[in-house]
């Protein structure tokens, strides 16, 4: 490999068209021009590279800065860098993080760290790569299932567990039906966010969702998918499931290259037994085979943090896609070590906090039994 330069990526049908022909079937959204003006309106200063080797595209990176306390950042390169498909994926793949370190090194001096999180599923690096630390935590999910559209839907269909197929078939007997809304009002996010509540509920008091101003911004940046939408821009589809006609859940899906992406959903608790997660699910997946996409991604799956999401995602029989999750780039190893010490410090923090409440609560049963 010669010598590599980066530089500022200005173009946004360039970057785009680098992006949707040499990215992984998921993930890529996090990498496109749309995400990046996304992440600007929520206050994230974020900037775009390509890596030219020998006058050829060789890859290209989004780097999202993150703020910490007493003035401090570190840098985040989410689902990235994507590399030219034409490369090969073990040396080539090296080489390319070894530049950015380098770049890395020279150009960017003020953060603590820079976070890389490449779309392949193993990087070796050798017993000469100093500077390189693969922390034992990881942001974007390391394991992720994709539907393969690319069958008839009855073969799709015909792939499923067959649990699946059964809750399909009731959700139909029980008034189900789906539909993908041209537009978004405020109407629907006061509805996705009765259901969100719901949701917590469920969950214990445990929110997993942003806030609504995070969905407004999304909304703003990402245009929403029409009939004509072009592959080749990141576009959101809002998909209904109703049950006898009343809203049971909402879907937020991406739509960008050959994939789309559920990115997030709510229902209501009294309509899960109508099975409509599962039908709304496969309506999108119809939906998103009608516009040419060959994969439906479900998101990620992890038997230890979500073992009832990761069953329910893998009775789709989709194709698993591993990546080798975080390495980070030390640019000031103290602050780097500090920063990890009071991360788990927090955590510990959250965890003892969860434990105290436990205990709090079965002492109060006690009392009140």
């Amino acid at each position: 490999m010669s010598e590599i330069n980066i530089t500022a990526a200005l173009n946004k049908a360039e970057w785009n068209a680098f992006i949707k022909h040499n990215y992984p079937p998921v993930g890529a959204f996090m990498q496109t021009w749309e995400w990046g003006e996304f992440s600007k309106s929520i206050g994230r200063k974020t900037e775009r590279y390509f890596l030219h080797d020998g006058g050829e595209l060789a890859a290209s990176f989004t780097l999202v800065y993150h703020s910490l306390p007493f003035g401090l950042s570190y840098g985040y390169v989410p689902r990235g860098p994507v590399i030219a498909a034409s490369r090969a994926p073990g040396l080539e793949s090296i080489n390319i993080l070894r530049a950015i370190k380098r770049w890395s090194e020279q150009k960017l001096p003020g953060l603590i760290f820079l976070r890389l999180e490449p779309p392949v599923s193993q990087v070796s690096l050798g017993k000469n790569d100093d500077g390189f630390v693969i922390p034992d935590y990881y942001i974007q999910p390391r394991h992720n299932t994709g539907v393969c559209l690319e069958p008839n839907e009855e073969n799709i269909t015909a792939s499923f567990h067959s649990s699946t197929r059964s809750n399909i078939r009731v959700a139909e007997k029980r008034g189900v039906t789906a539909e993908m809304k041209p537009t978004v009002t405020e109407a629907d996010f006061d509805r996705f966010f009765d259901m969100v509540k719901d949701i917590i509920k469920r969950n214990g008091g445990k929110n997993p969702y942003p806030s609504r101003a995070y969905f407004h911004s999304l909304f703003k940046n990402v245009p929403t998918a029409t009939e004509i939408s072009d592959s080749s821009n990141l576009s959101i589809g809002a998909f209904y499931g109703y049950q006898h006609s009343r809203p049971a859940a909402i879907h937020f899906v991406l739509f960008f290259g050959n994939t789309a992406t559920y990115l997030f959903g709510a229902s209501y608790t009294d309509c899960l037994p109508s099975k409509v997660e599962t039908y709304l699910h496969w309506a999108t997946m119809r939906e998103a085979k009608r516009r040419g996409m060959k994969f439906y991604d479900l998101g990620g799956i992890d038997e230890n943090c979500w073992p009832t999401l990761t069953k329910f995602k893998r009775q789709f029989h989709g194709k698993e896609f591993h990546y080798v999750g975080n390495i980070d780039i030390p640019m000031r190893p103290a602050m780097y070590r500090a920063y990890n010490i009071f991360r788990k410090l927090n955590f510990s923090k959250f965890f003892l906090g969860k434990i105290k409440n436990y205990i709090r609560r079965e002492h109060s049963n006690k009392h009140s039994a």
